[in-house]
């Protein structure tokens, strides 16, 4: 009997044990399900997370606007291709803003498109970049290469140029060639203004005088003078009015229209069907081959050098009243 009462406690002990056993293999279990369930929210939350981090990215890219193309290799030419060169870089800077956020930078990817004797010159860069030193794009870098390659030049030469610039030609010829050399002078537009009226021929500039108009662009007398020289030189390819938008001539002014005595659109059609020349009213030739238009531009060009010669004697006449008036003065006050 006590033998089996002992084998029933060594029993009773095995099962507590296994019990215990047991529970502790449940709990590891629920600490285990626990443990994935956590993990399982971790990573659809960072699944979310970077979802959401590929929409920015893939909108920013939908948004950031048209490709840059990369620029070419610069390899030393002074002059025009190093302007554009500089123009290509800085184009796709300003484009890709986010790629370059600090000088190195800048420098760096700068440098990737010289080659030769380019290269070798910016050498002097490279070897700072080496050795951790601060350069400035803007401040060292640039201004560096365009003291190197740009044509310090154009800009004397372009003075030049204009200050030497007559109308030997057309309005439009001459505002062509102006505008190519205004663009590298760097002068307020109220000087290119005088210098533009200066170069022009004395007809059109005697029409600018009458038209009494005020020019805040280079654009505005351009244009006017355009017009000016359309209808000093025939109209049939007339542009628009000398009294249009583009400027505010005084309402008073006479109209260069007037010197031309300018038909009426009927009178031009019903000369057109007689075969009638708009200029003198006769038959076998257009306006524009006219003996009287020859004629009267010679008695026009001959006005235009009377009145001139007037006005400057009248000038000389009013400086010679000042400068006496002025002596006179003087002389009281010696007295």
């Amino acid at each position: 009997m006590a033998d089996i009462q002992k084998q029933f406690e060594e029993l009773m002990k095995v099962v507590a044990e296994e019990r215990i056993l047991q529970q502790k293999g449940e709990a590891a279990l629920a600490e285990a399900r626990r443990a994935a369930e956590l993990a399982a929210t971790v990573a659809a939350e960072n699944l979310a997370k970077a979802n959401a981090v590929a929409l920015a990215a893939s909108a920013a890219a939908t948004q950031k606007g048209p490709k840059m193309g990369l620029p070419e290799k610069f390899s030393g030419s002074r002059g025009a291709k190093a302007e554009r060169w500089v123009n290509q870089i800085g184009l796709y800077m300003t484009a890709n803003a986010h790629l370059f956020p600090d000088n190195r930078t800048k420098v760096l990817w700068s440098l990737s498109y010289l080659d030769g004797q380019a290269l070798e010159w910016a050498n002097q860069f490279a070897k700072k970049l080496f050795q951790a030193e601060f350069i400035s794009y803007d401040g060292d870098f640039a201004k560096a290469f365009i003291s190197m390659y740009f044509d310090t030049e154009k800009k004397t030469r372009a003075e030049a140029s204009l200050q030497k610039l007559k109308q030997t030609k057309s309005v439009a010829d001459y505002t062509h060639q102006f505008n190519v050399h205004a663009h590298h002078t760097g002068w307020e537009v109220t000087t290119l203004i005088s210098h533009y009226r200066q170069g022009l021929k004395s007809n059109v500039r005697l029409a600018l005088i009458i038209l009494r108009a005020d020019f805040t662009t280079l654009a505005d007398i351009s244009n006017l003078s355009l017009k000016i020289d359309n209808e000093l030189n025939g109209g049939e390819t007339h542009t628009g009015s000398l009294t249009g938008n583009d400027t505010t001539p005084d309402p008073n002014a006479m109209d260069v229209s007037a010197l031309n005595g300018r038909l009426s659109d009927s009178e031009k059609t019903r000369m057109m069907r007689a075969g009638l020349c708009f200029r003198c009213s006769a038959r076998g030739h257009l306006s524009r081959d006219c003996p009287e238009k020859i004629k009267k531009g010679k008695q026009r060009d001959a006005q235009i050098a009377e009145l001139e010669e007037e006005i400057r004697g009248l000038k000389a006449g009013r400086d010679g009243s000042s400068r006496r008036g002025d002596q006179s003065k003087n002389g009281d006050a010696q007295e």
